[in-house]
């Protein structure tokens, strides 16, 4: 073996017995490290890909246009993730020398007319870059659960290699946003949930304010308030004095008031910034306009001060329009997904697909089929462990926490769903709806994993054989499906091998003569 080669195994070698004799704390800040590497790698490139508005984004490539402008709008979710999308666009000017004016005439894009030279990484990249930010909680929170480095790792994967992620993250939507901030509550409240923290105002006040954020992007988010419900009423079950009541209406109330100050917070912020009136004789404008109470539009037009009666009718005027926009949503359309099917990915979604006379590039709503499995898994799971502990058939085995936040969070997945199924029934829904829950049951998982290896010897005995080949699975099945995450050109033959052995992708183009029916790239 050549000098420099033998160096350099040896060098490797002697790096791979350090990692594998590497205390706990250690080993935690490295794997963390690397999560961290992957999910930059996954969810930051090719933002640009493709160059042109997909799904929601011909609804936001608008409003972020008026945010540009400092226009005072309304949308039919709240203001924070359009404030990052403008704050992408701040710091990222590439759009500077593009005529973009014309996109915030309307409220809906017709994507064809995109300006030329346009460039998606302003409003895009904040939302890869919180992907990366949840990526990290959702480590920290694997950490929390399995408290072993290398099992929080192998879960972890679960977010890192999620392909629905990967396409719905990189692109301009709100979800990458609600789900972080969901994450950081939830990172919370396991500080809460069968133990007194530190300080418990301060914990319980955290938890409303990240709640808060995260209704404050998408309001569907919600009912993951009902998270501290379940930690102080489980608090109230264990110890039914005076005291502790009293104490749990403090920390409730907390809670609730963080929650309602960062609701209040973030919509007087989005008064405050967009001081422009809408552009009268606009579609958008008009609509706008007369959503407007007369109070807002005075101070618009400079003729009263900005005061809490401004700031109120500016609030209660976007509240109005969200509700009414609500209010006349549709129950049904083709990409509309029953939520009760959620956990088995009902409904993939086709965002686009272009052509090029050979080859075609999908941009595909299509999740990880390994990592949807597994948390199937993790709630079917759930569900026996804990029916077979409260009817005594298991014990705790002295791990009483574990199976308390297996309790904890299986419930709250199943208020989640239970909520969501009711939501179906009032307005259309589609998969990636699900994307809490699905994080959820990513959760539940890690600790199924975790109480199952206690119990059954042989998975004890060979868990770090079965973590690699889980890892493994996860892995190999993302980069299977990586092409239509990531806009990539295949081939007929290509594209129908992603159907097997289910469905994933109708291949495109459908007819004979493909020029005329495809778009070009």
């Amino acid at each position: 073996m050549p000098p420099i080669l033998a160096s350099v195994v040896s060098r490797t070698k002697a790096i791979a017995n350090k990692l594998w004799n590497a205390d706990d704390q250690t080993l935690r800040w490295i794997l963390g490290a690397l999560i961290l590497i992957l999910a930059c790698f996954n969810f930051l490139r090719d933002i640009n890909t493709p160059s042109n508005a997909f799904w929601d984004e011909s609804y936001y490539v608008t409003a972020a246009e008026r945010y540009k402008e400092d226009k005072a709008q309304f949308a039919s979710h709240p203001p924070l993730g359009f404030m990052f999308m403008d704050l992408g666009q701040s710091l990222d000017r590439s759009n500077d020398k593009v005529d973009t004016h014309f996109l915030g005439e309307v409220k809906k894009l017709d994507t064809r007319v995109i300006p030329k030279g346009y460039d998606f990484n302003a409003i895009r990249m904040p939302s890869a870059i919180f992907a990366v930010i949840g990526a990290l909680l959702f480590y920290l929170i694997a950490l929390r659960l399995t408290k072993e480095a290398f099992e929080a790792f192998v879960f972890s994967l679960l977010f890192v290699f999620e392909n629905s992620f990967i396409v719905h993250f990189r692109a301009a939507h709100l979800d990458s946003y609600q789900l972080t901030f969901t994450l950081g509550a939830v990172l919370v409240w396991l500080t809460t949930f069968g133990k007194d923290p530190k300080r418990p105002l301060l914990a319980f006040a955290a938890f409303g304010i990240l709640c808060g954020l995260s209704f404050m992007t998408k309001v569907n988010s919600l009912v993951m308030v009902l998270l501290c419900g379940i930690t102080l009423v489980r608090s109230l079950w264990t110890e039914r004095t005076r005291e502790n009541l009293l104490r749990s209406l403090a920390r409730g109330s907390v809670a609730a008031g963080g929650f309602l100050a960062t609701v209040a917070a973030i919509f007087a912020l989005h008064v405050v910034l967009n001081p422009n009136p809408p552009e009268a004789g606009t579609k958008a404008g008009d609509r706008d306009l007369r959503a407007m109470s007369q109070t807002y539009k005075d101070w618009l037009e400079d003729k009263r001060p900005l005061d809490l009666a401004v700031l109120w009718h500016g609030s209660y005027d976007y509240y109005k329009y969200m509700k009414g926009d609500f209010t006349g949503s549709i129950l049904s359309e083709p990409n509309g997904s029953q939520p009760i099917l959620w956990p088995f990915m009902h409904k993939i979604i086709n965002y686009r697909w272009d052509f090029d006379g050979k080859r075609t590039a999908y941009t595909q709503m299509v999740g990880n089929p390994v990592n949807w499995g597994l948390g199937v898994i993790g709630i079917v799971g759930a569900a026996s462990l804990i029916i077979a502990r409260r009817a005594r058939r298991i014990g705790d085995d002295g791990h009483v926490e574990d199976f308390n936040r297996l309790e904890g969070i299986f419930a709250m997945f199943m208020i989640f769903w239970l909520f969501h199924i009711y939501l179906g029934t009032q307005r259309v829904m589609y998969v990636y709806h699900y994307f809490i829950g699905l994080a959820l049951s990513f959760m539940l998982v890690s600790l199924v994993f975790k109480i199952v290896a206690r119990k059954v010897a042989f998975l004890d005995k060979h868990r770090f054989v079965v973590l690699c080949g889980i890892s493994v699975l996860i892995a190999a099945s993302y980069l299977f499906y990586a092409p239509l995450t990531y806009h990539q050109l295949l081939s007929r033959g290509a594209c129908e091998l992603r159907n097997w052995p289910v469905k994933m992708v109708v291949c495109q183009p459908m007819k004979k003569r493909p020029s005329e029916e495809a778009t070009s790239l």
